[in-house]
């Protein structure tokens, strides 16, 4: 990913050798991401499609600018297996189809691509989240399997801001504390084949967030600097690392200082 024509370059989009890296490194790589490419054709997502069939490992297509932009029903229904995974499922771009259609419908294939497993992830960014494709979409029952921020300097200091921030966008498009907790810890964990990640069950390492959730009137933010506004928001008061606090707010796990 480092831009401009070297995202371009189909000749270094070889599906065996990376495939051999992958296998050769399963506790590095969990994945096979196509990212950026603007060309309209489908060699460099097969190319990356046969690595994940070659590495029995899920990929990840993030479209560029192709004009016009590729169907995404043929992504999802002639070159996506189940368990494959197509990134920002709420932006609104010229360079890419959107889920939700002009009149604010979500497009009747993107359910019956979920029915196959293709996996919807928010990916949230500096430029990939959109109100009017998050809220129509949600309304309509398509709300995303994985919560995802895209954490770079332009979306933590655009509408984005932090993870806490992001699945309280959710919270106030009305889903539960326990959907959005599922979205953005255990589903991501077994889409990526880490069962030993993202649940506290015993056994697995102590890596723990505790969050409060605060009430009164907060306003969020998309990327076109649209807002909405939201009486819930959580907040991030403990973080355990490991066994280890790293963070700590208000000084929930310290000794009150008496004088």
């Amino acid at each position: 990913m480092r831009g401009g024509p070297f995202e371009q370059n189909v000749k270094d989009m070889n599906a065996q050798r990376t495939a051999e890296f992958a296998k050769n490194n399963p506790n590095e790589i969990i994945g096979i991401k196509l990212a950026h490419y603007d060309g309209y054709e489908w060699a460099p997502t097969d190319s990356a499609a046969r690595a994940g069939r070659l590495a029995n490992l899920p990929v990840m297509i993030d479209f560029g600018g192709a004009n016009p932009p590729l169907s995404i029903e043929d992504l999802f229904m002639k070159h996506l297996r189940a368990g494959d995974i197509f990134a920002h499922c709420y932006a609104s771009l010229t360079s890419r189809e959107s889920v939700v259609d002009e009149n604010g419908k979500v497009k009747p294939f993107v359910f019956e691509a979920r029915k196959k497993g293709i996996i919807f992830e928010v990916g949230h960014g500096g430029g990939s989240f959109r109100w009017s494709q998050a809220i129509p979409a949600i309304e309509q029952g398509f709300l995303p399997d994985v919560i995802s921020s895209d954490l770079h300097i332009g979306s933590m200091n655009g509408g984005m801001k932090d993870m806490a921030n992001l699945m309280s966008k959710f919270l106030n498009l009305g889903l539960s504390v326990q959907d959005v907790i599922l979205r953005s810890t255990w589903n991501p964990a077994k889409i990526i084949n880490r069962p030993e990640l993202g649940n506290l069950s015993v056994g697995t390492e102590a890596d723990v967030a505790v969050f409060s959730l605060r009430k009164g009137d907060f306003g969020f933010i998309d990327v076109g600097e649209d807002k909405i506004e939201g009486t819930q928001k959580l907040e991030a008061e403990l973080t355990i690392r490991a066994g280890k606090i790293v963070w700590d707010l208000n000084g929930l796990a310290a000794n009150v200082y008496k004088h």
